[in-house]
């Protein structure tokens, strides 16, 4: 086989590896670098490392819900990985960035303030949440082999997508946009793996490769223009960026063992990154110039740091109370 050919089993093999590199263009985008040019240019587009959490997320979902698909268990699995996490870090966010009194902590870290316009913390965990409360219908409708009714789907998503962009409907930085157009990567990691079930040809996943391209030269140029079309356009590179970081993950392996220990970790990660991010945002950590990159680097080190020890302690707790 071509050394620079990937399979489905590559997503899976990869998945932890996938999962780190991108939190940690995540947290290259949220923290920056301003004086290594090449990391400053990279960092810039690091919001596509969601677009890959989502991918790895619909995929490990899609088999999750085939070795075992009782949906109250599926449920308590997605709800236990999901919501004491959320919530035993929320806290530090609570008390450090928010002031929260307790009820308000409470309702911030439910997800319910993202839907009712109260008190939220980040987008992307209700989002991801929504999600998989749709996941099991999204399959069942995979497994029938509807996929000119899922491409439909995915089109339509993107279509309004690109509609409310092009017609500047939405806040630059609205959080709810930002999961209107992440559930196409979400369905597009479901199919891959229905495609790696079924011994599917990997002709379509380059067929979608080589269509992304053109799609994104064609929005990209306008991101100044309209600001929304930066995120929008850069979906359409995601099976990109998956091939590409499958590639590096096999063929430079001498980073897999931490990078696969960040990815596990990732969901930690990106929360106590998130406080870090935060505390810019509102002006109370500050940077100074002359030690920006150097402080970037350490926040990253930090977070991860952070993130894998909160890791390895949730678990424990988490199969001691709920296995």
């Amino acid at each position: 086989m071509n050394k620079l050919c990937i399979t489905y089993n590559d997503i899976s093999t990869y998945r932890s590896e996938l999962m780190g590199w991108a939190i940690v263009w995540i947290m290259m985008l949220h923290f920056t670098f301003t004086q290594i040019t090449p990391l400053g240019f990279v960092a810039q587009y690091g919001f596509a490392g969601v677009d890959i959490f989502m991918l790895v997320s619909g995929f490990g979902l899609f088999f999750s819900l085939d070795k075992n698909p009782r949906l109250g268990e599926y449920y308590r699995r997605r709800l236990l990985r999901i919501f004491p996490t959320y919530y035993i870090i929320g806290i530090f966010a609570s008390v450090i960035v928010f002031h929260d009194s307790i009820l308000a902590l409470l309702f911030r870290h439910s997800t319910i303030g993202f839907w009712t316009g109260g008190p939220y913390w980040e987008w992307y965990i209700p989002s991801i949440v929504a999600f998989y409360l749709i996941a099991p219908l999204l399959k069942t409708l995979i497994d029938k082999g509807t996929a000119i009714a899922i491409a439909l789907l995915a089109i339509i998503v993107l279509g309004l997508s690109y509609w409310i962009v092009a017609n500047e409907m939405v806040g630059a930085k609205d959080p709810h946009f930002f999961m209107l157009y992440r559930f196409p990567a979400f369905l597009f990691g479901m199919i891959c793996a229905y495609w790696m079930k079924n011994k599917a040809s990997m002709k379509p996943y380059y067929i979608l490769l080589l269509i992304g391209i053109p799609c994104f030269i064609l929005l990209f140029p306008h991101h100044h223009e309209i600001y929304n079309y930066k995120y929008l356009s850069l979906l359409f590179l995601l099976p990109v960026f998956t091939y590409s970081f499958i590639l590096i993950s096999k063929y430079v392996p001498m980073m897999n063992t931490v990078i696969s220990q960040i990815g596990k970790a990732s969901l930690e990660i990106y929360l106590f990154q998130n406080i870090f991010f935060n505390l810019i945002i509102d002006g109370r950590l500050t940077i100074s110039p002359q030690w920006h990159d150097s402080l970037t680097l350490l926040l990253i080190i930090l977070s991860s740091l952070l993130g894998i020890l909160s890791h390895v302690l949730i678990e424990k707790g988490r199969k001691r109370l709920f296995a």
